[in-house]
């Protein structure tokens, strides 16, 4: 079994299965679909930083063009908070 991430459409961050290949991924991710998520876009599997992050049980956030808000300058960091809040919804 290894780690995968599936992005949805409609989220900025992806939810993080464990499957033994990413049809499965897919289908473990749906049984975890909420409304609002839209449909799946992508599922990769997990590279060893986000493993490691698994493993702790910390949360991982990774966008779909790949890049992450929790490794990087602080400067990027903040960058990657402004983006998760264009993604929130305001009432």
């Amino acid at each position: 079994m290894a780690w995968y991430l599936v992005f949805w459409r409609r989220r900025s961050t992806a939810t993080v299965v464990s499957a033994a290949d990413a049809a499965q991924a897919r289908r473990r991710a749906r049984d975890k679909q909420k409304c609002g998520y839209g449909p799946i876009v992508a599922a990769r599997r997990a590279n060893a930083k986000d493993t490691r992050l698994i493993r702790r049980g910390v949360w991982v956030r990774r966008r779909r063009d790949g890049s992450s808000p929790q490794f990087g300058s602080a400067a990027a960091r903040e960058r990657a908070r402004r983006q998760r809040s264009r993604y929130r919804f305001w009432p």
